[in-house]
């Protein structure tokens, strides 16, 4: 941890985001929840905010605590929370719309954003993977949709099958993750926090969003206080310019955002030049905040290129 701080400190960085884990697996002991610790009676989060929340200086860094909303655990232990697909399987990792939006996940994630900003204090909390892809066809989440929209059944092709692509899976799935970031912004916000949102670029057109997985931006930027753009132009066939394309088609919504780019490619990870230009491009495309993830892929190159930039 002590390597990491100093890295930080040599760019200059005046923020730094902290997993606490997944609503399965926590990195701190949890009280309400004791057999999701990873390590009993260990608590990682407090020794990494206690290395990182202050640079050389003696400057505060923004702490952002992270929750992951994959439940791999808790699907192993209790299948009925996973996501179902349209051919009738069942997701390892993703949970179910219903499970999130009145079930026990959604009520267990409310309750993890209030206790850990109770205990740790950080400026904000963020959500990450809350999301959906086509394991939403369990039969709650059926009763969901039909409550939702008044509709009788899925939205069906001309075959018989669900028709996966209708606008109104997207819209109904992005209204159910709005009333949850809703619930757990209200969380955050009783304790002096503020509440991040990941979401998922377009990787088409910079102006648009990702409604098929619930990520209506509109909805989210009303419902969070900042969205958070994964710009993983290393894995979607983009050059590093796209990222200053997605920062314009942000700056021109409503409500606060911030540019995460990411290290990942189809082979391996981007380069450090690559990431210094992806950087750029979304501050010069007015982005409010940037950032680089995740933290264990930055070589020492990635290093001394960051720093030089923002000198």
């Amino acid at each position: 941890m002590a390597g990491l701080a100093k890295k930080l400190n040599a760019v200059h960085a005046n923020s730094v985001n902290i997993s606490v884990g997944r609503l399965d697996w926590t990195a701190f002991p949890w009280d309400r929840h004791p057999e999701t610790e990873a390590v009993p009676g260990r608590d990682h989060v407090a020794d990494a905010i206690s290395a990182l929340a202050t640079d050389g200086s003696g400057q505060r860094r923004k702490i952002t605590l992270t929750i992951d909303l994959l439940v791999p655990g808790w699907i192993s232990k209790q299948p009925g929370v996973a996501g179902i697909n349209f051919d009738g399987t069942r997701s390892a990792d993703f949970a179910s719309v219903s499970a999130l939006s009145t079930g026990p996940v959604g009520d267990r994630l409310v309750d993890l954003v209030a206790d850990v900003t109770k205990r740790c204090h950080p400026d904000a909390v963020a959500l990450t993977e809350l999301m959906f892809e086509n394991n939403t066809y369990g039969g709650d989440d059926r009763n969901s949709y039909r409550a939702a929209t008044g509709a009788t059944d899925w939205p069906r092709t001309a075959n018989g099958d669900i028709d996966v692509n209708n606008p109104s899976i997207g819209a109904w799935r992005s209204g159910a993750i709005a009333a949850l970031v809703t619930r757990a912004a209200a969380a955050a916000h009783a304790n002096g926090a503020t509440l991040d949102m990941d979401v998922r670029a377009s990787w088409t057109d910079p102006e648009l969003d990702r409604q098929v997985n619930g990520h209506d931006y509109g909805l989210l930027a009303a419902a969070a206080d900042r969205l958070v753009v994964w710009d993983y132009f290393g894995l979607n066939a983009k050059p590093a310019g796209y990222s200053g394309d997605l920062a314009r088609a942000m700056a021109a919504r409503p409500g606060r955002f911030a540019i995460s780019v990411g290290l990942w490619a189809d082979q391996g990870a981007i380069g450090a030049a690559d990431l210094v230009a992806g950087l750029e491009a979304a501050a010069a495309g007015g982005a409010q905040a940037v950032a680089v993830t995740p933290a264990s892929m930055m070589t020492d190159e990635a290093w001394q290129a960051l720093g030089k930039a923002w000198a």
